[in-house]
């Protein structure tokens, strides 16, 4: 079946093919916010089979008045989560790795672990961990990591190389007994991240090129951006509700600069990526593994059931797979600095929106879930009957 592209555009955008069509209205809804500068920014993908509608507005950089392009770069943290897991669930149904096996087969580090039993007055009350921490655990959050190490507190999401950071991992006192409770964790993620190395003998870097980003034309998409990939990094600003937006200089967790040797893979939140780059993978997953030009990429099974599926146990109320929130028949993930997609293969559908912005206090993706998803729950609604339900979660 042969998708066409169909993008939307201020004239000024060059580098966007511009079309009339923006049936769901999105230009429209932010456009107040974009002239008034209280976001910068943004870019929409809307994907519903056949359908397919790109929408860019406002500047990648407002000060120096640079529209976005399908290929301006993005910081995309923690929506690297998925195109790990993504990896896990390939080598899971080709048989390399199981969910289930014990880190410590991969790692031994994780041999003998500690959790915290209780905490009075600042002393600590470590104990030896009882239940096995497994691949599903590190890649579902279920394995009682904190959210950082103390080498990722000092250094840096992309401060230390990925086995330094899975043996720091290791190091930490887990909160929880494996597989017992629920905690977001960026550690988890490079922990996973280790073991894929181990089971495919490459670097991260090398293994996600080599099976996701070569296949897909994602060229743009890498752990350490090049000086002429640099020069397309979208700015970043701090965002509030009725007032201007403001640049944000720098952000603490991804230390510059990007180029340096010494800036790592993070699997729990390292990967740049443009739109260009970005709907094709999340395409690729909600066509059932197979790429815009009829290539299979990823078994269909590592969607349908383990991506799709919530891997989490049956009384942890979260629905998460393997670096993927399942929300119904849809699963995605979001990042930071305000990424955030959603895919339904039943559908063949995606949903996906850029900036690179950070809100204040508990103003959170306002003109994202505010004013952006009613646009967006209109575009699934028109075409409603040839899928399932239009409204999205």
């Amino acid at each position: 079946m042969k998708h066409k592209a169909l993008f939307c555009a201020c004239a000024v955008v060059a580098a966007w093919v511009a079309v009339a069509a923006d049936t769901a209205g999105v230009k429209k809804a932010l456009k107040p916010y974009v002239d008034r500068l209280e976001i910068p920014g943004y870019v929409s993908i809307l994907i519903d089979g056949d359908r397919e509608e790109w929408v860019a507005d406002g500047w990648s950089d407002v000060e120096k008045k640079k529209p976005f392009r399908k290929d301006s770069l993005f910081r995309i943290c923690s929506q690297t989560k998925g195109i790990v897991g993504a990896a896990a669930a390939k080598l899971v149904v080709e048989g390399r790795l199981s969910l289930d096996e014990p880190v410590s087969k991969y790692l031994p580090e994780f041999a003998k672990l500690e959790r915290l039993a209780s905490e009075t007055n600042g002393v600590k009350t470590l104990v030896p961990v009882k239940n096995t921490l497994t691949v599903r655990d590190c890649l579902s959050h279920t394995g009682g990591f904190p959210f950082e190490t103390r080498v990722s507190q000092a250094l840096g999401w992309t401060g230390a190389p990925l086995r330094v950071a899975a043996a720091s991992a290791a190091a930490t006192p887990l909160l929880f007994e494996p597989g017992t409770s629920w905690k977001y964790s960026n550690a988890g993620l490079d922990v996973a991240g280790a073991v894929i190395e181990v089971v495919t003998g490459e670097k991260i870097e090398d293994h996600l090129k080599r099976v996701f980003f070569d296949p897909l034309g994602m060229k743009d998409t890498t752990f350490r951006p090049t000086a002429e990939q640099l020069k397309r990094l979208v700015s970043m600003y701090y965002v509030e509700t009725n007032a201007s937006c403001r640049l944000m200089p720098k952000y603490r967790p991804l230390p510059e600069p990007y180029d340096s040797p010494d800036c790592w893979p993070s699997c729990g939140a390292g990967l740049f990526s443009t739109p260009r780059d970005m709907v094709e993978f999340y395409r690729m997953l909600a066509f059932g593994g197979v790429s815009r030009d009829g290539r299979r990429i990823l078994p269909e099974k590592a969607i349908t059931d383990i991506l799709a599926v919530k891997q989490t146990p049956p009384d942890v109320k979260t629905a998460y797979s393997l670096g993927m929130f399942v929300e119904g028949e849809w699963f995605g993930h979001d990042g930071a600095l305000k990424t955030a997609a959603l895919l339904n293969p039943k559908r063949h559908a995606v949903w996906l929106w850029m900036m690179q912005c950070e809100y204040p206090g508990r103003i959170n993706r306002w003109h994202q879930y505010k004013v952006w998803r009613p646009q967006v729950n209109r575009f699934f609604e028109q075409n409603a009957g040839k899928g399932t339900n239009g409204e999205t979660p």
